[in-house]
């Protein structure tokens, strides 16, 4: 019977993911996606933040003064959210996390108690 639930979870795990593919939200995330990588702007931006992050967290681990490194690190974010498409992406971002988390936590419920 444990055998038989689990598979039949699985199974609709696997048609939640196709749906959650098929779904208008994750289908124009994937186009921002594409959008973002073909901009050179966006793209120059992010990369140059990547690269003051990783400055920062090396200047914060040998206690060394961050203020300047910070304060680039807004500008750049800031200008980056200065394009529509970039904002779009970034909500639609978090949007997409916030239900994969709550489908996450609602497939670890069910795994429990088939297990019990």
């Amino acid at each position: 019977m444990e055998k038989q639930n689990k598979e039949m979870l699985l199974t609709k795990v696997n048609e939640l993911v196709l749906l959650l593919k098929e779904s208008t939200d994750y289908k124009r995330y994937i186009e921002l996606k594409e959008s973002i990588k073909s901009n050179k702007d966006i793209m120059t931006s992010i990369s140059k933040i990547k690269k003051l992050e990783q400055e920062r967290v090396n200047k914060e681990y040998k206690k060394e003064d961050t203020k300047s490194l910070v304060e680039q690190i807004a500008f750049l974010k800031n200008e980056l959210n200065t394009y529509p498409v970039y904002q779009e992406y970034m909500f639609l971002q978090e949007d997409l996390n916030n239900t994969f988390q709550n489908i996450k936590i609602i497939i670890e419920n069910s795994i429990e108690k088939i297990a019990s």
